[in-house]
């Protein structure tokens, strides 16, 4: 089993889950096309079949086949769901490949006998169970409706699917709050310069390559881009206007003229996004030397690509992947591990989030003090008429964070707001803590 994302020529990608003869396998096809195209991005719809490929294992580990059970009358019994529960803890190592004879038919398993199985971890656990128990909810349901007994069944299915989801982790699914608060200030900072094409300490050995990484960084740093952005930008997308330098973020789904399978897309809604002179100008410079001697680069738009150099002259040119970039930012941690180890793509986005806090702090303070001073004239209503014009209340700070993100629901600028509140706990805390130390030293 394995799975096969398809481009089509209007460019559209469909993902199969496909069987050892190469033949996508009809009901998790049948699932993908009624539960999940219309809802969910190609990348998550990938995550789905790997979960359902679990599934698929645990059926040849036990010699089953549970739609065409469900299709003759009979649901998962408990000790069914108990086993398929275990089995969906358990990461893909712990399942061995079964040879037989001198030949390895790669569809069969048996679970290792090692006393320690390496397991996934519990979000990642209660996604799969969760999934799981929706495709065989889904499926079961379309297998037995035109049975005599369908009510009854449904029924049944129902009680099964609870039965799979009850007793989960009461953990929170879906973006879970990492703790970021261990990267120490100007740690962001160092990594980016660590980053620059004329650093000692940068990792990579031929100039484009350094270059380019150090852009990449350098945007992320700026902007607070999500990966996909990123990947995603195009040469038109650098803006032209000479006093405002930006970069315009589209989504564009399903496009032709990416040639990659997984196709990074925009999760957020389209914005412009502002950049400084210095970044605009290395863009530049780079799309018009660098990138304009690697071949490959000319059978499409995405700024970054891959290089490598050859005969004088850099080949391959595909655009980059996700791969790419979390290998270049393990290479730059490299370079000092206990200082940069949490620093990834996505922690810069909370980066400029906390910047964008602390900088509406600031202004906030400014307009306390202003408004004090009139107040202190007797200038009353100047002041009130401040405060209303001025003050970034948290509804507006909202907005604001939903404007330079890209939310499309006001509610997601909350997230971005825990490690800045965090933080400001730490260190109240920790005044708290030398304010005790002083008065116990002291006495």
């Amino acid at each position: 089993m394995r799975i096969r994302v398809q481009k089509f020529k209007s460019g559209e990608r469909y993902v199969f889950l496909v069987g050892e003869d190469g033949v996508p396998d009809f009901w998790v096809t049948h699932y993908v096309t009624q539960r999940l195209r219309m809802t969910k991005a190609q990348r998550t719809i990938v995550q789905y079949l790997r979960d359902i490929k679990h599934f698929r294992r645990w059926e040849l580990l036990n010699g089953r086949d549970v739609i065409e059970e469900i299709s003759n009358g009979k649901v998962l019994s408990l000790n069914d769901i108990d086993s398929l529960k275990e089995h969906c803890a358990y990461q893909v190592e712990a399942l061995m490949e079964k040879p037989i004879g001198k030949v390895t038919d790669m569809g069969k398993f048996y679970l290792s006998k090692a006393k320690d199985k390496p397991t996934v971890s519990q979000r990642q656990y209660k996604t799969r169970v969760k999934r799981v128990a929706d495709f065989l909810h889904v499926i079961g349901q379309e297998r037995v409706k035109s049975k005599p007994l369908a009510a009854k069944l449904f029924e049944e299915l129902e009680q099964m699917k609870k039965r799979l989801i009850d007793g989960l982790p009461k953990t929170r699914l879906n973006r879970p709050y990492v703790d970021r608060t261990g990267i120490t200030d100007g740690a962001f900072e160092d990594f980016v310069a660590v980053s620059k094409p004329d650093s000692e300490y940068n990792p990579f050995k031929e100039p484009v390559v350094r270059l380019r990484n150090y852009l990449i960084i350098r945007i992320f740093y700026e902007t607070g881009l999500r990966c996909s952005e990123l990947l995603a930008l195009r040469i038109s997308d650098i803006g032209t206007e000479t006093d405002s330098p930006k970069l315009v973020i589209e989504r564009r789904h399903d496009s032709k003229d990416d040639p990659r399978s997984i196709e990074p897309t925009a999760k957020t809604l389209g914005r412009e996004v502002f950049i400084s002179k210095g970044l605009r100008d290395l863009l530049y410079s780079y799309v018009k030397r660098q990138r304009r001697l690697t071949n490959g680069a000319k059978k499409h738009p995405f700024i970054f690509v891959t290089h490598k150099e050859k005969k004088g002259s850099y080949q391959t040119g595909e655009p980059l992947t996700n791969r790419t970039i979390s290998n270049v930012f393990k290479c730059l941690r490299g370079v000092n591990p206990e200082r940069f180890a949490y620093i990834t793509s996505h922690a810069y986005r909370h980066f400029f989030n906390d910047r964008l806090s602390a900088h509406i702090d600031e202004m906030n303070k400014m307009t306390r003090e202003q408004v004090n001073r009139l107040e202190l004239e007797g200038r009353t209503e100047e002041a009130k008429q401040l405060a209303n014009e001025n003050t970034v209340t948290e509804q507006r700070e909202l907005e604001i964070r939903a404007e330079l993100n890209g939310h499309s629901a006001l509610s997601s600028g909350q997230y971005y707001l825990k490690r800045t509140a965090k933080k400001n706990a730490t260190s109240i805390r920790e005044k708290m803590h030398d304010l005790l130390k002083h008065k116990i030293e002291g006495s």
